[in-house]
């Protein structure tokens, strides 16, 4: 330092530390026993400080002069209308250092540099702390940090190793621990970021990477402090369950009332996702106006939340698109491994795709206003205004851990409040779709439209959850969807019509079949435990069918929900994604709606089957078309199963023709065998009967009504799956099935219709020895029961027959005698052929009798 030279040449000294460490490495074993080595060593040590020190000085008088003008200025009264955040500081840029004080600060980090990598970090790491100190005074949350900040304030210009002067205290934000207060917090770094850049332009390497550092080191500080105010945000938050008075002042439309429009587009901003980021426009309304009095405190402290979390993401996004567009700086790739990703980084991407402006909203790269945004900055950096670290061709060092996360991550162990309002919107529309029944029919099938609504909903808040958070939160709502899935299951289950009461079924039950102990007992449902009876009143069949689709609906869209989910949560909760329970829920509810629409058309037939009891079949003499009780279930049968066939997919409807076919088949069994006594020409009439019965079962699959109402309701379905395209031929398996278990009632009605000289030898000639002979009696005493033989009689042919009558057929007499009858009709005989012959030959008379009326 010389009255020619006031400012030390710091490049030079660069070079001399290095060439002086050198050489007293040289001499590093001769200074225990050289005096004057020792002492060029020490003169070296304190020139080293003396240069740090005077560095040190240097970028503290520039750093913090124009706080000093600034609080100059307030302290006059002037009026700032630049002033952001509250903090005080001037939007304008504070006039730069003269080129040369700029060149000396650029040199005097080469003797940083040069007296070692620790020195180096202790002044990167003192610079941030001085320059980030307003920030913890103004807007740590903690009080203990706040007292310390103050007295920190108050000594920090006796410390000699600060960068910082002594500064008035800025006078803090109305209330600094409310989420609120992010955005003001935002404003007051961009704020210190303008300062830095015009005061400190082209001064510190590239490979110090201290914007990078500085802005890191801002986000972990503010991390911290959200930590706090989170927490305490969080004990306030009280979302009330959703009850059924919620909904007094809702709207219609999509079955969405008010609060759940809030919960779907007023969290604090709407979010639209694009290709170039998620873009917010702010839907709340401005302090001070008068808000919607059905939202709650609740639902405006989730909002609060939602959009710290948003404005806290796109200032990670802001930053890192800014440090990598001005100063090179790469980041690392999270989904890559480290070293094995690309050398652009993630920075570069965000830089290509957003544009912020100067108050930091986000715009795309590719818009008129990024493009406006773009050139100003180059020509800024053209003209020396702005620094840029890439202008020279210098980089920043390697790749950085990103910066998107480091304060937006605190968030999500403290987002449950939101969770439980998008539960909150769902639970509302539940509860309207229990009473709603419109039903959407754009598609191949016609489902309720709060179905579709309730997906649409789930999609919408899986595309707000992730412009926010993939992680916990997001596992959250999807554990809330499941939740909500099941109860929709329930509300589909409550469409449905209530079983009749246990006393009323068993009272309809013994009507249709005419439960007298002479029928011979009878035998258990085909399906295992009690059957449970339903009756559908007349049009709710539709409603049922609805159900129907709107169940294979959901559980399909489930599984699409669940791979939306699957693909998009983050990688430590994707093993956790199952919701094959929420589609075993509607599959169960489809179930149930199969056997309520076949209980519910068996009751329709209890009229007709009613008619067979009372009938006295025993005084039955002239046999003609079939009776008028087979038209009544041919008429109830025929429209039912053709909407059913119309309304439903064809897997389900082949397995309602199934269980029908086979439920029918049983009661219409069990209610012969409860008549008393048939005549001959009483069985033929029946053996007619049974077999246009027979002939409408097994015509189920294929039953069509109007094709010109079918048509025009399937116009916009697909022509594959209409039923002008459907087969006319039933399926092979259902033809074998219903004949099988036709084969029961006709061969009974053979027996029965047999003369009774003849019966003795055809039941000996048919009957199965293998099958046990203990229930042989019991079988031939029903047959002759429904033959109307007296009981003195019947004794005279059990003993005929080798068999002792006991005390009558037993309750097990039916279901023996059906296994025994299923052997009657497997083996065939003579005697069946002859019966089989007499039958053709009466069905050509009744078709002549029907020819020669016409």
């Amino acid at each position: 330092i010389t009255p020619q030279q006031p400012v030390p040449n710091y490049r030079v000294a660069a070079h001399l530390i290095d060439a002086t460490r050198l050489l007293l490495g040289h001499f590093e074993g001769y200074m225990a026993s050289v005096p004057k080595m020792r002492q060029v060593r020490d003169a070296v040590g304190v020139l080293r400080v003396q240069l740090r020190e005077g560095i040190v000085r240097l970028f503290k008088e520039l750093g913090f002069q124009d706080n000093e003008s600034e609080q100059g200025k307030q302290d006059d009264g002037k009026d700032n209308n630049e002033v952001t955040g509250g903090n005080g500081h001037n939007e304008s840029s504070p006039s730069p250092p003269s080129v040369m004080v700029r060149a000396t600060l650029s040199d005097s980090c080469l003797v940083i540099e040069a007296l070692g990598p620790k020195s180096k970090e202790q002044f990167i790491a003192e610079f941030i702390s001085d320059h980030l100190e307003e920030y913890e005074q103004l807007y740590n949350p903690s009080p203990a940090a706040i007292v310390a900040g103050k007295k920190g304030s108050s000594t920090s210009s006796t410390s000699g190793k600060s960068f910082k002067r002594d500064t008035a205290d800025g006078e803090a934000p109305p209330n600094p621990a409310s989420i609120d207060q992010v955005e003001s917090r935002f404003m007051w770094y961009r704020s210190k970021l303008r300062t830095l850049q015009t005061t400190f332009y082209n001064v510190f390497p590239p490979h110090w990477n201290v914007h990078y550092r500085l802005t890191a080191n801002f986000l972990e500080r503010t991390a911290r402090h959200l930590k706090f105010v989170l927490k305490k945000h969080g004990n306030t938050i009280r979302i009330a369950s959703f009850t059924a008075t919620s909904t007094s002042g809702s709207t219609s439309g999509m079955g969405v009332s008010v609060t759940s429009a809030i919960a779907a587009s007023k969290f604090g901003a709407s979010l639209s996702v694009s290709t170039h980021g998620p873009s917010i426009t702010s839907s709340a309304k401005p302090d001070g106006a008068s808000g919607d009095n059905s939202v709650t405190e609740g639902e405006k402290a989730v909002t609060a939340l939602l959009k710290a979390l948003q404005k806290t993401i796109l200032f990670e996004k802001e930053m890192s698109a800014w440090l990598s567009r001005d100063f090179g700086v790469v980041f690392l790739d999270p989904s890559k491994a480290p070293g094995n990703g690309d050398k652009n980084g993630g920075g570069k991407a965000a830089a290509d795709e957003l544009e912020f402006d100067e108050q930091g909203r986000a715009v795309s790269a590719s818009s008129a206003e990024g493009i406006r945004i773009k050139y100003e900055r180059r020509k800024k950096q053209q003209t020396g205004e702005v620094d840029s670290g890439t202008a020279s061709g210098e980089t920043a060092g390697g790749p950085v851990p990103p910066l998107v996360g480091i304060a937006s991550y605190t968030f999500d162990d403290h987002m449950s409040p939101y969770v439980a309002l998008e539960e909150r919107a769902m639970d509302e529309q539940l509860h309207t779709a229990q009473s709603d029944n419109t039903v959407d029919t754009r598609g191949e099938r016609p489902v309720f439209v709060s179905s579709t609504n309730l997906f649409i909903y789930m999609k919408n808040s899986i595309t707000r959850c992730t412009a926010l958070t993939k992680e916990k939160t997001f596992y959250l709502l999807q554990r809330a969807f499941q939740k909500k899935l099941q109860s929709y299951a329930s509300v589909l289950d409550k469409k449905l019509p209530h079983p009749v009461s246990q006393s009323v079924a068993k009272l309809a039950l013994a009507n249709i079949q005419n439960a007298s102990s002479s029928g011979g007992g009878l035998g258990q449902s085909p399906s295992q435990g009690p059957t449970t009876i339903y009756r559908i009143p007349q049009g709710e069949e539709i409603t049922i069918c609805h159900v129907i689709d709107t169940c294979e609906y959901c559980a399909d869209t489930v599984e699409a929900l669940e791979d939306l989910i699957r693909d998009k949560i983050g990688s430590k909760y994707k093993d956790k994604i199952d919701m094959s329970g929420e589609q075993d829920a509607f599959h169960d509810v489809t179930a149930k709606c199969i056997r309520v629409l076949v209980s519910g058309l068996e009751q329709r037939l209890d009229a007709p089957l009613k008619e067979v009891s009372r009938t006295n079949w025993s005084t039955f003499e002239v046999v003609g078309e079939e009776s008028s009780y087979v038209r009544t279930i041919h008429s109830t049968i025929h429209p039912f199963v053709v909407q059913a066939r119309e309304l439903i997919p064809s897997s389900y409807f082949r397995s309602f023709c199934d269980k029908f076919a086979i439920a029918f088949a049983f009661t219409y069994y069990h209610v012969l065998l409860g008549l008393k006594k048939i005549s001959e020409s009483g069985t033929q009439q029946l053996l007619l009967d049974v077999y246009s019965v027979k002939t409408l079962l097994l015509k189920l699959p294929v039953l069509e009504g109007d094709k010109k109402t079918l048509t025009s309701r399937h116009s916009s379905s697909n022509p594959a799956t209409s039923l002008s395209a459907a087969s006319t031929i039933p399926p092979a398996m259902y033809t074998k099935m219903v004949n099988k278990e036709f084969r029961k009632l006709e061969v009974m009605l053979k027996l029965v219709g047999s003369p009774k000289e003849l019966l003795i030898e055809m039941f000996r000639v048919q009957w199965d020895n293998s099958i046990n002979t203990n229930t042989m009696a019991s079988d031939f005493q029903m047959i002759m029961n429904l033959k109307g033989i007296p009981r003195n009689e019947q004794s005279s042919m059990l003993e005929s027959l080798g068999l002792d009558g006991g005390d009558g057929p037993g309750v097990d007499g039916s279901s023996s005698m059906t296994a025994n009858i299923q052997a009657l009709q497997e083996r065939g005989s003579d005697v069946a052929a002859k019966v089989n012959a007499d039958l053709n030959q009466m069905r050509q008379r009744v078709d002549d009798f029907r020819r020669a009326f016409r």
